[in-house]
């Protein structure tokens, strides 16, 4: 749950989260909280992971970075890897915390530009990777759940 932090007296970090972000690993909670204050649609955004998380078989991961090794945790300050496990394939989507951006595992068509009137297309990045959407209410909410449907079942 995202309250208003102008009902904190003490310091405006701007919102802050409430509880833990269904579906994140709790060694990812505190870094992704602190992102989300940043985010005005942190509530549709954790609603997001909440429920792409809750189907068949995906999880939430953060990333390894170059200088991981076994046994170091994951690093989820850069964004969230949503990926359906025992797929050959990598994330379905990728999500961004602190912005609200989910890049997709799609390429972009005529079809999703008629499903997802604001995704748009990427140019730059893995070109498998080409539609993304910013969740900034719940009418894109709404759209970035179509296209992780579109995605997940592409994986």
């Amino acid at each position: 749950m995202v309250a208003d932090s102008d009902s904190d007296d003490a310091v405006d970090f701007g919102w802050r989260v409430e509880g833990d972000i269904p579906g994140l690993p709790d060694e990812g909670q505190g870094t992704v909280k602190a992102q989300l204050a940043f985010n005005p649609a942190a509530q549709e955004f954790i609603d997001f992971i909440a429920e792409t998380s809750s189907w068949e078989s995906v999880g939430v991961h953060g990333i390894k970075r170059k200088t991981w090794q076994e046994g170091d945790p994951l690093d989820y300050s850069g964004y969230l890897r949503l990926r359906r496990k025992g797929s050959q394939f990598g994330g379905f989507a990728y999500a961004f915390a602190s912005t609200g951006v989910i890049n997709f595992r799609l390429q972009h068509s005529d079809e999703i530009a008629e499903l997802v009137p604001d995704a748009h297309r990427l140019t730059t990045g893995h070109r498998r990777y080409r539609v993304s959407l910013q969740i900034r209410d719940e009418r894109t909410l709404k759209q970035a759940l179509a296209l992780a449907e579109l995605a997940y079942d592409a994986t």
